[in-house]
């Protein structure tokens, strides 16, 4: 029996040896399989990045959503605080959308009382009374005038609103300008049109807040004969007021 048992323990011993190689020659080829998924799995975490840098809102969309959130008392400052007697309009103000209590006093003309207020629809709106001015106490206000717009558009453009001269009433054309148009702006504009002065009642006139805001005002035969006024905005352009 003695020599049966070297021959057992070489064939187990060979055996060994074969297994041992193969487990040496499959473990490389499961190391770079693992490779492939990696590179595959950064290179869609790269992709979804790149996606999801694409769909950033753009300059555009930003700056409406600025645009928008533009408030009235921004422009008027003075709606952010309680009114007093002199935000008392000199008639009832009866249009049903109008806020009552946000009525306030803008720039005294002597063309026009003019009143800034908020609708219900939380636009801004310029209300005002074309004044005769006769200057005895006799004066005669007309029936209001009422002109209303969102926030941000009146940022830009301002508020206009023209009350037609009748036998019985006074007429007006008043502008309530954008409030980046400055006074010293406003003054050398309007000394530029011929036979215009700054007496207490000139051919167009204007007048400011004490917060800055703007506003001119004629007679409407003057709004006609004009048609328009360029007036210069901050950065060298102009704005054009039309008064037609």
């Amino acid at each position: 029996m003695m020599k049966y048992k070297f021959p057992l323990l070489i064939s187990l011993g060979s055996l060994a040896l074969v297994l041992t190689s193969c487990t040496a020659v499959s473990a490389p080829s499961s190391t770079p399989s693992s490779n492939p998924a990696s590179e595959s799995t950064l290179g869609s975490a790269s992709s979804s990045s790149a996606a999801a840098g694409t769909s950033a809102p753009t300059g555009q969309s930003t700056a409406a959503s600025e645009t928008d959130q533009v408030t009235a008392d921004q422009i008027i400052p003075t709606l952010s605080r309680p009114g007093n007697t002199e935000d008392e309009p000199p008639a009832d103000v009866t249009d049903p959308s109008i806020k009552q209590v946000s009525l306030r006093a803008l720039a005294p003309l002597s063309y026009a009382e003019e009143f800034a207020a908020v609708n219900d629809k939380g636009d801004l709106c310029l209300i005002a009374w074309a004044n005769s001015g006769d200057g005895d106490g006799t004066a005669t206000l007309s029936e209001p005038g009422l002109q209303c717009d969102e926030p941000a558009k009146v940022k830009t453009d301002g508020l206009s609103l023209r009350i037609e001269q009748t036998k019985e009433n006074p007429g007006v054309v008043l502008n309530m300008l954008p409030p980046d148009l400055t006074e010293d702006a406003v003054r050398t504009a309007l000394l530029k049109i011929p036979g215009n002065h700054e007496d207490l009642r000139p051919p167009v006139e204007f007048g400011s807040t004490d917060f800055g805001l703007v506003s001119v005002a004629m007679l409407p035969e003057t709004a006609d004969e004009l048609g328009s006024i360029s007036i210069p905005r901050p950065g060298g352009k102009a704005f054009t007021l039309d008064l037609g």
